[in-house]
C-alpha cells in the first residue's frame, strides 16, 4: 500500500459519494498492477484510512482467493510501530480490499531523492525498516516486495513498510509480470533467485532488496551490473559501507546477511550516536559510571513511563551491550546483582547493576534475536513450543535453587541468542500494568510470587503458544482444551493442566519436577519410535492382473476334469 503522498497533489475527490463496505471513499492516491489504493473514512471511529482494492483479474482466481483468506489472517496479527497495520479486509462487488491505517506523509522514494534530507536521517530510516522485517521474519512471514515506494515516512520521520503479504498472496511468475510492475521498480528489488521463482524466496530475499536501497541512498543510484562500491564512488565514506552492500547483495542467498537485526547492527555500528544526545553516562548511577562512561550510545530499544532499554557499544572491547533503567523502583537490582555472580545457559548474562533508592540500572548481554513476544503471530507446533519451554524451566529451575523467584514472567522477557538459545531475563521487576486492557495474564491465580507462579506463567505462555489464548477454566476451575486435546499427545496435555493448575497443590511445585516429567514422556516416546524401525516388515507380494480369458480356460479346464472323472467312473451308464 503506497498511500503517502505518492503524488504531491490532494486526493482526487469522487464525483459522488462511494462505499467500500464500511468505508466512505474520500479520494483516490494511486493505482499499481495489483491494486487500486483510496483514502477513505471511518464513520463509526471518526478515522481516515487506505483502502487497497485487488484487481478483479486476480480475484477471479481461485487460487489467489485462498491465499488472500489464509494470509491475510496472518498479516493482521502483525503488531509492530515500522509495520502499517491491516486494520479490517472484506469483499464488495466481487472485489476483495482490505483496509489499513492512513498514513500522513510521503514515501522513501521521496525521501531518497532528496537532497535536503540528511544521510544519518535517510540511514536511520534504513535502520527501522530493518526492525520491521526481523518482526515480521520471525513470524514466517516474508515481504517479496521492498521498495521505496512500499515504505512510507510520517510526518515524525518514522517508518513504516506496507504491503507486507500482499505479493505473497497475488504473485505471478516473471513472465507474467506486467509494463507497470517494472516501471514501478518491481524487478530492479529483486533477488536472482525471486526472478527465476516466485516461491523460491526466504529472509535473505527482502535483505537483497534492502541492499539496492541502502546503496541507492549512499550512491544516488541503483547498482546495476559490476557496480562500484559506494567508497569508489562517494568521497570520505567509511568503507564499511562496502563490505554491508556486498553482503546484502550478494548473488548466492547464503554469502547474504542472514538476518534483518543483523543488517541493523551492522549500520547502527557506523552511525550510532550520531546525530543523538542520548549518553550512556546519563544512565549512570551508583555502582555503574565505570561501565557506562566508555559506551558509545547505538539504538532505544524500548521506552516507557517507566524506564528505558537502550543499545551501546563498548568502546574499549567493541562488544554490544543493553542497558535498562528502571525508574521509580528498586525492585529487580537484588536479584540483578544475585545473578550477575552465577551463570547459566538460559539466564541473560548480566555484568552489572547499580542504583538508589528510586532507580535500578541493569547492564546485561545483548540478545540479538529479541524476544519471545516478537514471535508469537502464528501458532506453534506442540514440539517446537515445547524446545523453547523446556530452555525456560532450565532456567528458572537454575534460579530458584539459587533463591531467585523470576516474578513477571511473560514473553517480552524471553528473549533469544544469536544462534536461538533461550535467555531469561528480567527477575524480579515489577509488573507495570495500568486499564481494564492491561490485565496481566501471566500472574497467577493466588497473586504472591513463588515458585509455583513462575510455573504458572510458563504454562500461560506455552498455552498461548500452542492453543493460541489464554487459559480459560469451567465452574470446577478446570482448564478447557475441548478440541486441543485432540492436536496434543495425553502426556503433554496432563503437563500443560499440572502447569496451569489453579489450586497451588495440584500444580508442579518446582520447574525440575516439570523437566522429569517430560524426561519420562520423552524417553517412553522415543523407545516406541526405536521399537517402530525395528519391527518386521512382512512383505506382500503384489497381486497380478489376470486375463479374463485365461480365467475363462481355467474354468473350463476344472469342468472338463470333472465330467472326465464322473463319466470314467461309470457315473453316466
Amino acid at each position: 500500500m503506497t498511500q503517502a503522498a505518492k503524488e504531491k497533489q490532494p486526493p482526487v475527490k469522487p464525483k459522488k459519494q462511494v462505499k467500500i463496505g464500511d468505508y466512505i471513499v474520500t479520494g483516490k492516491i494511486g493505482q499499481g498492477g495489483i491494486a487500486v489504493i483510496y483514502k477513505g473514512h471511518q464513520a463509526s471511529l471518526d478515522r481516515d484510512v487506505a483502502i487497497k482494492v485487488l484487481s478483479s483479474k486476480l480475484t477471479d482466481d481461485p487460487d489467489i482467493v485462498r491465499r488472500f483468506e489464509r494470509e491475510s489472517m496472518v498479516i493482521a496479527r502483525l503488531n509492530h510501530p515500522n509495520i502499517v497495520h491491516i486494520i479490517d479486509k472484506g469483499q464488495a462487488s466481487n472485489r476483495y480490499y482490505f483496509v489499513m491505517d492512513y498514513i500522513d506523509g510521503t514515501s522513501l522514494r521521496e525521501v531518497i531523492d532528496s537532497e535536503k534530507i540528511p544521510m544519518n536521517t535517510k540511514l536511520d530510516m534504513i535502520v527501522q525498516v530493518c526492525k520491521a522485517l526481523d518482526y515480521a521474519h520471525k513470524n514466517g512471514v516474508i515481504h517479496r516486495d521492498i521498495k521505496p515506494a512500499n515504505i512510507l515516512i510520517d510526518r515524525q520521520g518514522n517508518a513504516l513498510v506496507a504491503d507486507f503479504g500482499i505479493a505473497q498472496i497475488v504473485s505471478v511468475p516473471e513472465n507474467e509480470m506486467t509494463a507497470s510492475d517494472v516501471v514501478m521498480g518491481t524487478v530492479s528489488y529483486m533477488s536472482p533467485e525471486q526472478k527465476i521463482s516466485s516461491t523460491n524466496v526466504d529472509q535473505t530475499t527482502d535483505i537483497y532488496a534492502m541492499g539496492v536501497i541502502l546503496y541507492e541512498i549512499l550512491c544516488g543510484k541503483k547498482p546495476l551490473g559490476h557496480f562500484k562500491l559506494p567508497s569508489q564512488i562517494v568521497d570520505k565514506l567509511d568503507i564499511r559501507f562496502d563490505d554491508i552492500v556486498s553482503r546484502c547483495l550478494a548473488q548466492d542467498a547464503k554469502d547474504r546477511f542472514q538476518t534483518a537485526v543483523e543488517l541493523k547492527d551492522a549500520i547502527l555500528n557506523i552511525i550510532g550516536g550520531e546525530g543523538y544526545t542520548n549518553d550512556p553516562s546519563d544512565m549512570s548511577v551508583s555502582g555503574t559510571e565505570s561501565f557506562l562512561g566508555k559506551c558509545r550510545y547505538l539504538d532505544t530499544i524500548r521506552e516507557t513511563n517507566f524506564g528505558s532499554t537502550i543499545l551501546v557499544e563498548n568502546r574499549i572491547n567493541k562488544k554490544l551491550y543493553v542497558i535498562k533503567k528502571h525508574t521509580k523502583s528498586e525492585a529487580g537490582r537484588k536479584e540483578a546483582k544475585l545473578l550477575s555472580s552465577l551463570k547459566h545457559n538460559n539466564i541473560i548474562n548480566i555484568f552489572g547493576a547499580g542504583g538508589d533508592n528510586k532507580t535500578t540500572v541493569v547492564i546485561s548481554a545483548y540478545a540479538q534475536g529479541g524476544s519471545l513476544a516478537d514471535r508469537m503471530v502464528r501458532l506453534y507446533d506442540w514440539e517446537k513450543a515445547f524446545k523453547i519451554i523446556l530452555q525456560v524451566a532450565a532456567g528458572l529451575d537454575f534460579a530458584h535453587k539459587n533463591n531467585t523467584i523470576h516474578g513477571n514472567l511473560r514473553p517480552s522477557n524471553i528473549l533469544f541468542d544469536a544462534d536461538e538459545t533461550i535467555k531469561l531475563c528480567d527477575f524480579g521487576l515489577q509488573v507495570h500494568y495500568t486499564g481494564p486492557r492491561k490485565k496481566n495474564w501471566y500472574s497467577p491465580p493466588e497473586r504472591k510470587n513463588s515458585r509455583q507462579g513462575d510455573i504458572y506463567g510458563m504454562g500461560v505462555i506455552l498455552h498461548q503458544m500452542i492453543i493460541g489464548r489464554n487459559p480459560t477454566y469451567d465452574s470446577g476451575n478446570n482448564l478447557i482444551l475441548n478440541d486441543s486435546r485432540d492436536l496434543l499427545p495425553k502426556d503433554v496435555t496432563q503437563m500443560l493442566r499440572k502447569m496451569l493448575a489453579i489450586r497451588v497443590s495440584r500444580r508442579y511445585q518446582t520447574a525440575e519436577e516439570f523437566l522429569l516429567d517430560w524426561e519420562d514422556f520423552d524417553r517412553l516416546r522415543q523407545e516406541e519410535a526405536a521399537q517402530r524401525k525395528t519391527r518386521p516388515v512382512i512383505a506382500v507380494q503384489p497381486t497380478r492382473k489376470v486375463p479374463i480369458w485365461a480365467v475363462v480356460l481355467v474354468g473350463l479346464g476344472v469342468l472338463i476334469a470333472i465330467l472326465a472323472t464322473f463319466y470314467f467312473s461309470g457315473f453316466f451308464r
